[in-house]
């Protein structure tokens, strides 16, 4: 079953089971109609209650430094309840059907590959395919699954997609840009087939070291994903420094999912760290935006550079 599906499913029984138990509380005047208003807006409710205590529990085990001030969290909490709602209740259920740019065989135009986070789809990379940034390049998503299978399974899917991107374009490189488990999987990807055909890798949020939160989480993904893993030291041990060095891994000191909060930045890579934004508002962050148009024309650059010396 794909998320879309299990997302819609989950919705309509949260709306059933909301407007059902607001019909018992609220006085009779209320009526159906305000029962079904209560029912729908109990996503809502519990997404900002997940967040908030997300936020909280961070903020315990790894406090941020230098602290916020108690406005600017209550701007990370509000601005990742926003994006959560839309994402979960309209996006990725509904709308992750939508076109992507077409592809123009053109050797010279970067070559891009979106890769989603954890109970994702491509759907996250709307509002960054929409703004314009990548619009010089050939970009591609891919739908990662099983939803809650092994991150190692997502590894041949992205070489079909990356193989797939290459020959439409011409390319001989792409770039991977993978978000929160998307970043792990692009690292499953190199593990099994080599970084030959990949220029760069950008990270967003991804759990490179684990994540406390990964405990409560289900399916094989999610134990991969806890802190200090025996899959993600296995992983890591992959790795070589000039591979790593291929990597721009971006990070939110105000992360509600990924802790520790320097979980996503690896060793050897190119590492930033934004604040003010939350785990998934960081697919919509146009800073992160622009770091990973950075790493994209860089990558293409070194590409361009690089292919007179191999023609000597």
């Amino acid at each position: 079953m794909t998320l879309s599906a299990l997302l819609r499913i989950s919705l309509l029984a949260q709306l059933v089971a909301g407007t059902l138990a607001a019909r018992w509380v609220l006085p009779d005047s209320a009526g159906w109609g305000g029962a079904l208003l209560a029912g729908a807006l109990l996503p809502v409710a519990g997404t900002a209650v997940v967040l908030a205590l997300e936020l909280a529990v961070a903020a315990v085990i790894d406090p941020r430094q230098p602290r916020i001030w108690p406005l600017q969290w209550l701007g990370v909490w509000l601005g990742e309840t926003s994006c959560s709602v839309r994402v979960f209740a309209w996006r990725q259920p509904f709308a992750a059907g939508f076109a992507e740019p077409p592809l123009v065989h053109d050797p010279q135009r970067p070559a891009v590959l979106l890769i989603h986070g954890y109970v994702c789809n491509r759907a996250v990379w709307k509002p960054l395919l929409g703004s314009g940034r990548l619009a010089d390049c050939n970009v591609a998503t891919i739908n990662l699954q099983p939803v809650f299978g092994s991150i190692d399974r997502y590894a041949d899917p992205i070489h079909a997609a990356v193989t797939a991107l290459r020959a439409a374009t011409g390319a001989a490189r792409v770039v991977l840009v993978g978000h929160s488990m998307g970043g792990l999987a692009a690292r499953a990807y190199l593990r099994r087939h080599g970084d030959a055909a990949v220029a760069r890798v950008v990270t967003l949020a991804s759990p490179h070291h684990g994540t406390v939160f990964a405990a409560l989480g289900h399916g094989a993904n999610a134990r991969q994903m806890r802190k200090d893993s025996p899959y993600l030291t296995t992983l890591a041990g992959s790795e070589s420094a000039p591979l790593r060095r291929k990597f721009v891994c971006i990070a939110s000191a105000d992360d509600n999912l990924v802790v520790p909060r320097a979980s996503p930045l690896l060793p050897e890579a190119e590492r930033h760290v934004l604040d003010g934004v939350g785990h998934l508002a960081l697919t919509e962050d146009a800073r992160a935006w622009e770091m990973v148009r950075a790493a994209v024309h860089g990558a293409r650059c070194a590409e361009s550079a690089l292919t007179p010396a191999l023609s000597r």
